[in-house]
């Protein structure tokens, strides 16, 4: 029996974060902090022929300065590439030289400014086209020399990550194919956004050689072995207390602000420093979203089958590697989308460029190759004269279908996503032109994202002797209500009343271990270590009402803190059991563990089972546009968006994050866009790097499909990122719907839409 699981439970922080109680990494504040500023590079490429920090040194209330000679040393999650601060060369407009700390901010600040660097210029990969010269300049000469994982990179060249994949005879296919389609697309850098800016107070102890941060991160376990790896010592020397997340989208998972603080904390005689990067910092000098071009050729029948794929994506990864190495190799695999095709070739090249790092981004990698999948949809479909509505259900994945890699599709609610999505937008009925330059049109996009697997998550969870439940997990909260829904599903794991359950702040030093919170894969693999966990402490609880009551344990029941009888009458309440047994010490412990490693699910051709996902998010989207012919300026005014979510744990939850997802996809495909020049970003503050604000938000309509997936936890699936990708190609194909023009490079900005008018106006006079 559930009694909270599948229900609109308010969020158990809410209170918190109205009230201004929660403390997020901006609010740390400890005795004796110091406070640093980083000196940056001005140029995209170049080496540092001389520092001098002695001003600096001397400036009021400077406690330390450090370059990158004080710790040559590398980090980075696939590529050791990155170094604390540069070392010896800077690789990007932004890159970090010299940091400095201080009593205060503002003198932090001022010392910063009395340092001076001597450069030399280099040359400069600005694009990542020219980064495949022949005779182009290499960003990392040592690359080949560097630590990495096993992928496959290009020795002396740029290119840090190439993977192919080949699936059937990818070439006799097209040759067979009575239609082949080919097309260009391509998605640009996108920041984060998040309303918390990027921060970290680090404090080295001298003695231990121990290092404890309080950082706002996603993925605390990753950050710490980051971390370890680039200073050389074991994860346990590194404790990492995390605050409240005030957003992340994968932005706060690799060391940014933590790199900088670390170096300063090892010259501050243990006194802790507080690293806080402005919002121009965060744009130009965190990480983006990683920009690709993709090529795409499709084979279809008559009939409207697919029957070969040929992809060929190039991925910028900026000046280091951070976490595209995994964008490129599973995102380029999700540029087949959530289709039968029989015969696929991949082939997928990440290089490097003197421009800002770029890594994960909401999607990982999805949201681009969505973009260049569901547009080209769309062309074939309208070109063979097929409703784009049943191109995608006669194409799509049903359960049982195999995958990539061979294995068993589970779970798979594709069809009825988009049905759902097709009824609610109304398709096939519009109204064409509500004033003489208005044009409305309606489109769809579907996508699927795999979770990072395999993983694992473990929890304890303590039953104390007041009744209270402690779930104890380093998950932290990134402000998608994952605290509500582990606490629901605790609730019910163990039957008690949700008010009684908390979740404690991520603490290393104190919460098991967990993958990250990302690759939506929180709710199912956490939640799978709950219910375990959670049924454990219900079986002692009822042993111990089974002694007190001397009957057998097997005609008990607890729910809501209830313990019944196999009539469902009152025995007693878990919190009169428990004070009848204070005398004892009853306090319950259990510890459960969850990994996806040997699930039969994930079983696939020999040697790809790599490839498998224990579950597959799926998502479909219509949206209904109006176009201003005269201006290009795109109003959407409704989205249906439905999502595949398995269970719905909180529906309420489950909605905002796909409203949320919308905004996001709305917001990167409409509006937000880098002004670069040679490596510089232009536009590095929010007045004029754009994002949609409430003025530009439709009419959103979220529809939570509800498919069967028998590993998760009460049925429950991942949910948080696809909403984000299905967004700007479903808008893309409205438009062409409404005026009878393709964008295929990311963003749709009217100055794009008039020119694309203007086009078709000269090659369709009469129209």
């Amino acid at each position: 029996m559930t009694t909270y699981v599948g229900n609109r439970v308010a969020r158990v922080d809410s209170v918190d974060k109205v009230t201004g109680r929660a403390v997020y990494g901006v609010d740390v504040a400890l005795p004796g902090m110091l406070h640093g500023a980083v000196v940056r590079s001005p140029y995209p490429h170049a080496r540092i022929v001389s520092i001098d920090t002695s001003a600096a040194e001397r400036a009021p209330g400077v406690v330390a300065v450090a370059t990158g000679k004080d710790f040559p040393h590398l980090f980075g999650a696939a590529i050791k590439d990155q170094p604390f601060l540069a070392i010896d060369r800077v690789r990007y407009v932004g890159d970090p030289v010299v940091a400095v700390a201080a009593t205060s901010e503002r003198e932090a600040q001022y010392a910063r400014d009395l340092v001076r660097v001597e450069y030399e210029e280099l040359p400069a990969i600005t694009d990542m086209q020219m980064a495949l010269d022949d005779d182009a300049p290499l960003v990392h000469p040592d690359l080949h020399t560097y630590e990495r994982g096993g992928h496959e990179i290009v020795p002396h060249t740029n290119i840090n990550t190439l993977y192919h994949f080949e699936r059937g005879d990818v070439d006799a296919a097209f040759a067979e194919a009575d239609h082949v389609f080919e097309a260009e697309y391509s998605a640009h850098a996108l920041s984060h956004v998040t309303l918390e800016v990027h921060v970290a107070v680090a404090q080295y102890d001298t003695y231990s050689g121990d290092y404890t941060l309080w950082v706002t991160t996603d993925r605390p376990y990753f950050l710490r072995d980051d971390l370890a790896g680039g200073l050389g010592v074991d994860g346990s020397k590194i404790r990492l207390k995390v605050a409240q997340v005030g957003g992340s989208f994968g932005a706060k998972g690799v060391p940014i602000a933590e790199a900088i603080a670390v170096m300063l904390a090892r010259k501050t005689s243990g006194r802790p420093v507080k690293v806080e990067l402005t919002r121009e910092e965060c744009l130009i000098a965190s990480q983006l979203r990683v920009p690709a071009i993709m090529k795409l050729k499709t084979g279809v029948t008559n009939e409207g089958f697919m029957i070969a794929r040929s992809a060929d994506v190039l991925w910028d990864s900026g000046a280091y590697t951070a976490y595209t190495v995994g964008v490129a190799i599973r995102g380029s695999q999700t540029i087949v989308g959530p289709y039968r095709i029989p015969n696929v070739k991949i082939r997928s090249r990440q290089v490097y460029t003197n421009k800002a790092i770029t890594g994960s981004y909401r999607g990982y990698g999805t949201t681009q190759v969505t973009w260049a999948c569901e547009s080209q949809m769309d062309e074939i479909a309208n070109e063979l004269g097929i409703d784009p509505v049943v191109f995608r259900l006669q194409n799509g994945y049903e359960e049982g279908d195999p995958y990539l890699n061979g294995q068993i599709m589970h779970g798979v609610g594709l069809r009825e996503t988009i049905e759902t999505a097709r009824d609610e937008i109304g398709w096939g009925s519009v109204e064409r032109k509500p004033a003489p330059h208005l044009r409305r049109g309606k489109g769809l996009a579907t996508m699927i994202k795999p979770t990072l697997t395999p993983s694992s998550s473990n929890v304890v969870i303590n039953l104390g002797q007041d009744g209270r439940v402690q779930v104890v997990c380093a998950a932290p909260e990134v402000g998608s209500g994952q605290d509500t829904v582990l606490a629901q599903m605790a609730a019910d794991a163990v039957g008690v009343p949700i008010d009684v359950v908390s979740v404690p702040a991520t603490d290393t030093a104190l919460t098991p271990y967990n993958g990250p919170v990302a690759s939506s894969r929180t709710t199912y693999h956490m939640g799978n270590a709950i219910v375990a966990a959670g049924a454990e402490i219900r079986e002692k609880v009822l042993g111990l009402a089974a002694d007190f009551f001397g009957t057998d344990a097997d005609y008990l029941e607890m729910y809501d803190g209830e313990i019944r009888d196999e009539n469902g009458e009152l025995l007693i309440t878990l919190k009169d059991l428990l004070a009848r047994h204070q005398s004892e010490g009853y306090a319950l412990t259990a510890g459960g563990r969850y990994s996806s490693t040997g699930s039969p699910l994930l079983k696939a051709n020999p040697g790809e089972e790599w490839i498998s996902s224990i579950f597959w998010m799926l998502c479909t989207q219509a949206a209904e546009i109006e176009v201003d012919t005269e201006t290009g300026v795109i109003r959407v005014i409704k989205v249906a968006a439905s999502a595949d979510v398995g269970k719905a744990i909180n529906p309420m939850t489950c909605e905002q994050q796909v409203e949320g997802g919308v905004v996001m996809g709305l917001s990167n495909g409409l509006f937000e866009d880098f002004k670069i020049d040679n490596g510089r970003i232009e536009n590095a503050s929010l007045v004029d790097y754009k994002v949609a604000t409430i003025e530009d938000m439709p009419e959103i309509v979220p529809i939570l499909v509800e498919s069967v997936h028998n590993e998760a936890p009460f049925g429950a699936k991942g949910i948080g990122e696809p909403a984000a990708a299905a967004t700007p190609p479903a808008i893309a194909n409205a438009l062409f719907d409404a005026v009878g023009i393709r964008i295929r490079d990311l963003p749709i900005t009217p100055e794009k839409v008039l020119a694309a008018l203007a086009e078709k106006a000269a090659t369709e006079p009469g129209d």
